[in-house]
């Protein structure tokens, strides 16, 4: 009897146990994109996983940081699970914090080549820190900015008068007469 009981009692447990893990099992083609997706058809494919926090779907992102503008957009390299990445660039509000290293971190602050962690919401185009339980709109910007560097070639000044071609010419008839002298003096 109590051979039974014990067997009820784990076979009970592993069915409530199976059934609270299939229901945590979500992947990314449980989450509901929305339109936004259509203008970046990779977003589908790049999603790492999701999260559930406060009742919401989270879709996770792993990306590298290219480059922080100084007008503080964000050019992001998206990496996809398959190894392909995409690159594309945000305009994040100035104090918000993606994951890097387990750490919040300020855009600004992340050097180029690391390694970050982004979470968007399920339906919406936002970014999400859940540090600080913030939602806020990611503005797409539509042209990567380019920096244009001018390099100035240094050019000597030019001289005022020709003076200098004046002195250059006597030298030379100096050394001519001194010459025509000591030619003479010889012959």
């Amino acid at each position: 009897m109590k051979k039974i009981v014990f067997a009820l009692i784990c076979a009970v447990g592993w069915l409530a146990t199976s059934g609270a893990a299939s229901a945590q099992d979500l992947t990314c083609a449980d989450l509901q994109w929305g339109e936004w997706v259509a203008d970046r058809p990779y977003i589908e494919k790049s999603c790492a996983g999701v999260v559930e926090r406060n009742g919401v779907l989270y879709a996770k992102f792993n990306a590298t940081m290219e480059r922080y503008f100084n007008n503080g957009d964000v050019k992001l390299r998206i990496h996809a699970p398959d190894g392909t990445w995409n690159v594309d660039t945000f305009r994040p509000p100035k104090d918000f914090r993606a994951d890097v290293d387990g750490t919040p971190t300020v855009f600004s602050d992340i050097p180029s080549g690391k390694d970050i962690r982004l979470y968007v919401p399920e339906g919406r185009f936002t970014l999400v820190s859940f540090e600080e339980d913030v939602i806020v709109e990611a503005i797409p910007v539509e042209e990567p900015v380019e920096e244009v560097v001018v390099v100035e070639e240094v050019v000597m000044p030019t001289t005022a008068s020709p003076l200098p071609l004046f002195g250059l010419a006597g030298g030379l008839f100096v050394m001519l007469g001194t010459a025509v002298a000591f030619l003479r003096r010889r012959g």
